[in-house]
């Protein structure tokens, strides 16, 4: 290595230590302290649960079908995951398949609402909002005299709280009417009901229950959502008081009660009169 590039090296080693050094100097990490800054650290893992445990809500449900062609009944098993359109989820036999009714051509329910909607509106919000509190939270430690100085910063964030909020709201609502319509169709009694294969002989039931889905991560996912919505919303007063428009009014709010509590009285008030002989009265 020639001794110009060796000099080209350390120069950019150099610059690169000194701005990690001023990168260290400017962070402020006792803002996670503070109510702005903690709020942010909570939106972040509660985003984080609420999005895993909505795509990890995945589960089997199964019965069993009387066949005419073997004295054992034949378990039917059907399986569902994110973003859970249960119409594209097939219904098959796992040992031998019943000679007087093909159930692979049934999925485990024929209509599903707006489950698949209401499923990637929650995710969708839950992962933005994750990202955006990585990204707010590394404002606040390491430019947070940029956050102070810029006036659009705090309203940026204060704009995107409310959204955030909004979000929640829609979509935890949204989400919770999902899962109990998730919980309805993918129940076993439901769907021996729903099933025409399990209907036969006069009406005959055929089929009987075996294995019932698990739901625990959807519920969790909706408790989540509803701690989320908790959070945001009460994220909007602390953004709120960093922006110019509340700094501005309780600016205006001190001198107003400055002025109420100490009046200007008459004994404060100089008035000199000045009297000229050139005047004419």
């Amino acid at each position: 290595m020639s001794a110009s590039a060796a000099a080209t090296v350390l120069t950019a080693a150099q610059k690169a230590q000194t701005f990690a050094n001023q990168t260290a100097e400017t962070a402020r990490t006792e803002v996670i302290k503070e109510p702005l800054g903690f709020i942010k650290i909570l939106q972040f893992f509660l985003a984080l649960l609420a999005f895993a445990t909505a795509v990890s809500g995945g589960s089997d449900v199964s019965f069993n079908r009387k066949c005419l062609n073997t004295s054992q009944p034949v378990l039917y098993k059907g399986k569902y995951n994110y973003p859970y359109n249960l119409k594209n989820a097939p219904l098959k036999p796992q040992t031998i398949e019943c000679l007087d009714q093909k159930a692979d051509r049934y999925t485990i329910a024929t209509e599903t609402n707006n489950i698949v909607s209401s499923a990637q509106f929650f995710v969708f919000t839950g992962v933005t909002a994750f990202l955006y509190s990585i990204a707010v939270l590394i404002i606040y430690i390491f430019f947070r005299h940029k956050y102070n100085n810029i006036v659009y910063l705090p309203l940026i964030d204060f704009s995107v709280t409310c959204i955030f909020t909004i979000f929640w709201f829609a979509g935890s609502i949204a989400w919770s009417k999902a899962v109990g319509d998730l919980q309805h169709f993918t129940d076993t009694e439901t769907i021996i009901e729903t099933m025409i294969f399990c209907k036969k002989n006069n009406n005959q039931n055929l089929c009987s229950g075996y294995e019932t889905a698990n739901y625990a991560n959807l519920i969790v996912s909706c408790i989540l959502g509803f701690g989320n919505l908790i959070v945001w919303a009460g994220d909007i007063w602390f953004v709120l008081k960093e922006t110019s428009w509340y700094k501005l009014r309780a600016s205006m709010r001190q001198q107003s009660t400055a002025a109420t509590n100490n009046p200007i009285s008459p004994n404060e008030i100089n008035i000199t009169a000045h009297y000229n002989p050139n005047d004419k009265i």
